[in-house]
């Protein structure tokens, strides 16, 4: 034969490669597709992250409440406190893109919450050494079980209410987060991974009619002088 030719492929060793392709690619795809969730709960994590610190943040220079909402449906929701003096008991959500949300990816949800002690929390004393201790030995509570939304508080002095959650991705893995309210501090640490076919999703909430905006009220009445 000579050298200066090439040797081309058979339809035989072509379909031989392609399936070799395809069982590959049928092994792999499973493991793609966990990747991929696995990332939906760090991303979602992240945003969370994010956002308790830009409500803190904006709460401080701002000098107002700012809300954030555990829905029943594991969604969250932004608000803030309308004005402090003239009405200090309205929310409203607003018009700017980090509030607008979605804070969570497709793919993951709140699964549970547990509101944690107000103030310092209790300490350990053993040996004649002091230690804080930041356990607690209660359960997070399924978030479809609570009556009403869970209301995290920003205060314009940069404290918030402690509370603890788990964040759950469709795959089964899972997330717990702690805030720290007195200090902002929230940290983040793995749960046990659940079998998929027992995970469970909140049912998701009726859409309300309508959505009212703090920058779509008449303007509020000041004082008299």
């Amino acid at each position: 034969m000579d050298p200066g030719r090439r040797r081309a492929f058979t339809l035989l060793e072509v379909m031989l490669v392609v399936t070799l392709l395809a069982l590959l690619a049928a092994f792999t795809w499973p493991q793609f597709g966990q990747a991929g969730r696995g990332a939906q709960l760090e991303e979602s994590a992240g945003r969370i992250k994010a956002l308790m610190q830009m409500c803190r943040a904006r709460a401080m220079n701002e000098a107002r409440r700012y809300r954030v909402s555990f829905r029943l449906d594991g969604t969250l929701e932004v608000t803030r406190q309308r004005d402090p003096l003239l009405a200090p008991h309205e929310f409203y959500r607003f018009r700017q893109p980090w509030a607008a949300g979605p804070f969570l990816l497709e793919d993951v949800w709140i699964e549970s919450l547990l509101p944690l002690p107000e103030g310092p929390p209790p300490l350990i004393v053993e040996d004649e050494t002091v230690a804080v201790n930041d356990e607690f030995d209660e359960e997070p509570i399924p978030i479809a079980e609570f009556e009403r939304p869970f209301e995290l508080n920003f205060e314009p002095d940069g404290t918030s209410n402690s509370a603890r959650w788990v964040l759950r991705s469709g795959a089964g893995p899972g997330l717990q987060m702690t805030l720290d309210g007195r200090l902002g501090r929230l940290t983040v640490e793995p749960v046990a991974r659940l079998d998929p076919e027992l995970v469970e999703r909140p049912e998701p909430l009726e859409e309300d009619e309508e959505v009212v905006y703090e920058e779509d009220l008449e303007p509020l009445e000041e004082w008299p002088q």
